[in-house]
């Protein structure tokens, strides 16, 4: 299955830092489409603990460590921490690793979308970090055209 960045991630490792909010909804997002994901994070959301119950999530519990980025293919730095989503997103860029610092939308390799998902067709709703309410409204229009009860939030 295709993200809608119109990447494979069925057999990539991809590093979440951080358990609250922002990172539950981008897990939630992800399940499906990645192949595996890893959260760290020094306290971690019920929900992402559930949800590794059912898709490929490791959880570490502890704080982010420079050697966490080994073997990872993209990176999305979801803290808590605007200076530890900065540091993240440097360290990827030394080392080539797509990054998502969802506290600075100018340190972003790659966007992540609202995604509406019906079957084997995948949408991706985004407004360049601009507007979050209107990728909202537009999702919620995309999905009543589609008939779709609930799609997935970015």
């Amino acid at each position: 299955m295709f993200f809608p960045l119109f990447v494979d991630l069925s057999q990539k490792e991809i590093l979440i830092v951080g358990a609250g909010t922002i990172a539950r909804r981008r897990i939630r997002t992800l399940c499906g489409f990645a192949g595996h994901m890893t959260v760290v994070a020094p306290g971690v959301d019920p929900e992402i603990r559930e949800l590794a119950k059912d898709y490929p999530i490791t959880v570490w519990e502890r704080e982010f460590e420079p050697g966490d980025l080994a073997g990872k293919d993209f990176v999305l730095a979801a803290a808590d921490d605007e200076a530890l989503n900065r540091d993240i997103y440097v360290m990827c860029r030394e080392k080539g690793i797509p990054a998502n610092n969802c506290s600075d939308k100018t340190m972003c390799d790659f966007q992540f979308p609202s995604v509406v998902k019906d079957g084997d067709v995948v949408i991706g709703i985004n407004a360049s970090g601009k507007n979050h309410r209107l990728v909202k409204e537009t999702r919620i229009r995309v999905e009543k055209a589609l008939g779709v009860s609930k799609g997935i939030y970015g």
